[in-house]
């Protein structure tokens, strides 16, 4: 008993990967749970660093750029401040004369600068005390909350925040605005000393002028751009340059809005439908770096989804499919992948009729990925009804509702069809490898639910490029003469997607290993015109059909010509002294009835029968033939014998 418990665990250890989570089911205790709230108090510690990290950024950044800009500054305000005090001749002679009157006033220039470099120090000055003291307050924020468990801790904490935001916030955008203020505030008092030094001569100085000059340019060029980016993020809703000052103008232009019909046009908000929404989904899984957040993405990635959705082109779908299918995922996000495949293919054969799945399975990139990421023989059936939706293969849509086997008897079968067929080459292989695979009486159960016949003509149409021994072992052992008749019949006219390498095999195996026995009655001509250029399997084949011409020589049905001419060739080419006795008394019964014909243009359906004078026993090299050429139409041919 302690052993089947201790199996049963290792068992459920095993599998708890490719299982669903469990879930609470009284609402009090799931509210409650700790290890829930474990995970969602990393949450938000998680989101609150995140945030404390980017402002800490900020205030780094500030004091860092204040420490600069003060030495800087001070550099200009302390000349400044010394030209605001009396010339040092002015005080000793007020000294000697034992009276210290107050110096005059300043030029209001000189005021001026002055006044400015201060308010600029000042600024930064005080920028600088609020960026510590935001940096300890950010630091408070990111301490561990007192409390006893995760529940109240996480409590605390939201609390915290909830509170600090207040200040905080506000906190950055003074920041913010106070360092662009200190600047703005020793910019201008840089320009307007510069200005008044250009003048301050008895010709204004151009170069001088000229500096000014390009100074105020510059300035203005900030000012544009920071007004064009105030103006951008009041337009549009999602500006990336969104601030206080835009968000308070926002909601200036909202009370507008109320009154003036063209600004609530003017302004940009932001919107989205179901099909953006699921491009940005595919586009940020494709993005993803964090393996563990995609267990929490990947039940949403479906293909229905995306052919609903997500446009023509399949190059963001690629991305996506090759990061959930990346090693470093689980395995129960790839699982569920693949698992899509099956599931879109049911989808398709319920929405075959709608005008998406038409278009999207038949043209474009998408059914090439679809085709590729099908796992054969796990998604044979899938793979089916996708290439079902191409040009010219419709009949292979009814073949998902049977089972695997009768399947791929269907399928090496389906080249047998008088009408064209598209795309199809990859389910015919995989059903060859299949019957290869599989054991023989699992073969023979496969292989009943079809026509042998079938199958020989699938194959003399089909694009294999071998004959596999099951083949040859089930189908040509059963039926050799039945397959002589049905490929005699099939080449009479042949069709254009004739395979003729497989016809030739099919031809040697029949010859080499079977005594064929044909009805003599049955015209063998289309089969003797294929093999003919073959010369290969003359010597194969030569008994056979010997066997065949002496079987009809025995009766008085006429002689095909073209059985006559490929025994005349037999003799030429190849010596066999029975084999040759054997023809030469078959062509010596049925020449002496060969009607000679003059050469004629319009005897386009003659037969020439080469015949070469030959001792018995002797062979005649090609280049020593002396042939007679005798021309013979069927019809004369088969008058003559009729009057014999």
């Amino acid at each position: 008993m302690q052993q089947a418990t201790k199996l049963d665990a290792l068992v459920d250890d095993a599998l708890k990967d490719d299982q669903p989570y469990n879930t609470e089911k009284d609402p009090e205790k799931a509210v409650k749970n700790e290890q829930m709230w474990s995970g969602v108090y990393e949450i938000a510690t998680a989101k609150m660093k995140e945030e404390a990290d980017e402002w800490k950024g900020l205030m780094d950044v500030s004091l860092v750029f204040i420490a600069i800009f003060l030495a800087v500054l001070t550099a200009f305000l302390v000349p400044a401040a010394q030209s605001l005090s009396p010339p040092p001749s002015t005080s000793d002679a007020a000294t000697n004369n034992g009276t210290s009157p107050p110096p005059p006033l300043p030029p209001h220039s000189d005021e001026n600068v002055c006044a400015l470099y201060y308010l600029a120090l000042i600024m930064a000055m005080c920028n600088a005390v609020l960026c510590v003291l935001g940096r300890q307050w950010v630091g408070k924020l990111l301490s561990r909350p007192l409390g006893n468990s995760h529940l109240e801790r996480t409590m605390r904490h939201e609390e915290r925040k909830r509170l600090a935001y207040g200040w905080i916030r506000p906190l950055v955008a003074i920041l913010y605005w106070s360092l662009l203020l200190s600047i703005g505030l020793f910019i201008a008092g840089l320009l307007y000393q510069l200005r008044n030094l250009s003048t301050s001569f008895e010709q204004t100085a151009v170069t001088l002028q000229a500096t000014w000059g390009l100074g105020i340019v510059l300035v203005a060029g900030i000012i544009a751009t920071i007004t064009a980016t105030t103006v951008h993020a009041v337009r549009f809703e999602c500006s990336p340059f969104e601030g206080l000052f835009s968000k308070f103008i926002v909601k200036v232009v909202a009370l507008l809005a109320q009154r003036i019909s063209w600004v609530t046009a003017w302004r940009k908000s932001f919107h989205w439908d179901s099909s953006k929404l699921f491009q940005t989904y595919v586009g940020l899984i494709a993005e993803a770096h964090d393996p563990k957040l995609l267990d929490r993405a990947v039940p949403s990635f479906t293909y229905s989804a995306w052919l609903a959705y997500g446009g023509k082109s399949v190059t963001l779908l690629r991305r996506a499919y090759d990061r959930l299918m990346a090693t470093d995922t689980s395995v129960r996000v790839r699982e569920s992948v693949k698992a899509q495949v099956s599931l879109f293919a049911e989808y398709c054969l319920e929405n075959y009729w709608t005008e998406g799945v038409k278009t999207a399975l038949c043209d474009g990139e998408f059914p090439g990925f679809l085709t590729n990421q099908c796992s054969l023989p796990a998604d044979f059936s899938s793979c089916t009804t996708f290439l079902s939706f191409r040009e010219n293969n419709h009949d292979l849509r009814d073949l998902a509702k049977f089972p695997y086997k009768e399947q791929l008897a269907k399928i090496i079968c389906t080249y047998d069809q008088d009408v064209p067929l598209g795309d199809r080459e990859v389910l015919f292989h995989h059903a060859l490898e299949a019957f290869d695979q599989m054991e023989t009486d699992d073969m023979r159960e496969g292989l009943s639910r079809v026509d042998p016949l079938s199958v020989v003509s699938s194959f003399m149409r089909g694009p294999n490029t071998y004959i596999p021994y099951w083949f040859i072992a089930e189908i040509v052992s059963r039926c050799h003469e039945e397959i002589i008749l049905c490929m005699n019949n099939l080449l009479t006219d042949p069709p254009s997607n004739i395979n003729p390498y497989v016809v030739t095999s099919i031809i040697y195996v029949l010859a080499s290993s079977y005594r064929v026995q044909v009805p003599i009655d049955v015209d063998l001509s289309p089969l003797i015109e294929f093999i003919h250029p073959v010369g290969g399997l003359w010597p194969t084949v030569r008994g056979f059909m010997m066997d065949y011409a002496e079987a009809r020589n025995s009766t008085t049905s006429p002689m095909p010509s073209t059985v006559l001419k490929f025994l005349q060739l037999c003799i030429t080419y190849e010596y066999d002294g029975e084999r040759d006795t054997r023809a030469r008394a078959i062509l010596d019964t049925h020449l002496p009835f060969v009607i000679p014909l003059p050469l004629s243009p319009q005897s386009s359906s003659a037969s020439y029968i080469d015949i070469p004078e030959v001792e018995t026993g002797t062979q005649l090299p090609p280049d020593r033939l002396r042939p007679s050429q005798i021309m013979m139409t069927v019809a004369n041919q088969e008058r003559s014998m009729h009057l014999a």
